[in-house]
C-alpha cells in the first residue's frame, strides 16, 4: 500500500490586535481558546491582553487594523506559518 503525505504541514499562526493596542501581533495560540482579559505571547516576545468580544450585530473595531508588528511578520515568513487574521 501507497501512503503519501501531505506535501507541507504548517503551523497556524493567528494576527490579533490585543487590548489597548494599534497593530496586529502573530500569536500560535488560537485566540478563541483562551478567555477574555487573559495575555497569550506573540512571535516576537511581547504579551498580548486578549480584547472582550464584539457584541452581536456589531463589527469589531479592529477589522480596520491592517499594520502588522515587523518583527512578527518577518518570524511568520521565515517559518513559513498558515496565516490568518482573527477578529473578536
Amino acid at each position: 500500500m501507497n501512503t503519501t503525505r501531505f506535501s507541507e504541514d504548517r503551523q497556524d499562526v493567528f494576527w490579533i490586535v490585543g487590548a489597548g493596542q494599534a497593530e496586529r501581533h502573530a500569536t500560535t495560540m488560537r485566540p478563541g481558546a483562551v478567555y477574555a482579559g487573559q495575555c497569550v505571547v506573540a512571535l516576537c516576545d511581547v504579551r498580548i491582553k486578549i480584547p472582550q468580544p464584539t457584541p452581536l450585530g456589531r463589527d469589531p473595531q479592529t477589522k480596520k487594523v491592517s499594520r502588522k508588528c515587523p518583527a512578527c511578520e518577518g518570524i511568520a515568513e521565515v517559518k513559513n506559518y498558515a496565516e490568518t487574521c482573527w477578529d473578536f
